[in-house]
């Protein structure tokens, strides 16, 4: 999703006043801590030369710019376009509205364990697949294991099975078929998803992100849905940073 629509809804007077910033449509005074003054007539380089340190100084940009690196789908943009917003809408501080915004974030993460479940089952089943596929081509107990389980061949004579090499060769009889099979399938895969990348096609993902952004929409009429969709959209699935500053928090206050 685009935010252009966003864009032509509140950022129509996006200029900066000196020590004043339009909050996204209005002329707010933010909290000096949050301005940094290196960026008024001058660069600010953080990391390599030529890199623009969206995640630091997205805090200094005018909405005119903010609204362009929205646009072009960087999260953190649209983290500050939104918190922005909150303080148009609700007329507060900046502070204040990073806490609602923090509320927002965590509103948005509940509720979709289950739908990131298939994510979550490739994932396990990847890296334990991975892990097996050693001890049953190359370690000679969990083979004899798995052969009188699932497989019955002959056992060669133990002169035969002195090293892992030869081992292998034993095991490689019926570890091939289902080791190819695998990995022809996979790259399969992989070829029909590089394609579909190519089209823009990611029907289960974009299908999650559009309903949590209408979900979060309606948990928060007060907002612009527009914004908040978008701001959906480029968030993670899986956000640990919120359960981390969470416990953080929790701790603080202890």
């Amino acid at each position: 999703m685009s935010v252009s629509s966003a864009a032509a809804a509140v950022g129509k007077r996006a200029a900066r006043y000196g020590g004043y910033r339009s909050s996204v449509g209005t002329k707010t005074k933010l909290n000096r801590q949050h301005c940094n003054p290196k960026m008024n007539g001058e660069r600010l380089h953080i990391g390599p030369r030529g890199v623009p340190p969206i995640s630091i100084c997205v805090k200094d940009m005018d909405d005119k710019t903010l609204l362009t690196f929205g646009a072009l789908e960087d999260h953190s943009a649209r983290e500050e376009i939104l918190k922005r917003h909150i303080m148009d809408i609700d007329h507060c501080s900046y502070t204040t509205a990073c806490d609602t915004f923090n509320t927002i974030a965590e509103r948005n993460m509940q509720g979709y364990y289950m739908v990131t479940l298939p994510y979550k089952i490739g994932i396990g089943a990847a890296i334990f697949a991975a892990g097996a596929a050693f001890p049953l081509v190359f370690h000679l107990p969990t083979i004899e294991w798995f052969n009188d389980w699932a497989v019955t061949c002959d056992i060669p004579e133990a002169r035969e099975l002195e090293t892992p090499l030869e081992v292998s060769i034993w095991s490689w009889n019926w570890m091939e078929p289902p080791l190819g099979t695998v990995s022809f399938a996979l790259l399969c895969a992989q070829y029909a998803r590089s394609q579909m990348n190519n089209l823009g096609v990611r029907p289960y993902t974009r299908w999650i992100k559009a309903r949590r952004g209408r979900e979060l929409a309606e948990a928060f009429p007060m907002y612009d849905k527009k914004i908040l969709a978008a701001y959906s959209e480029t968030a993670n699935l899986q956000d640990w940073k919120i359960k981390w500053l969470e416990t953080r928090t929790q701790r603080k206050n202890e």
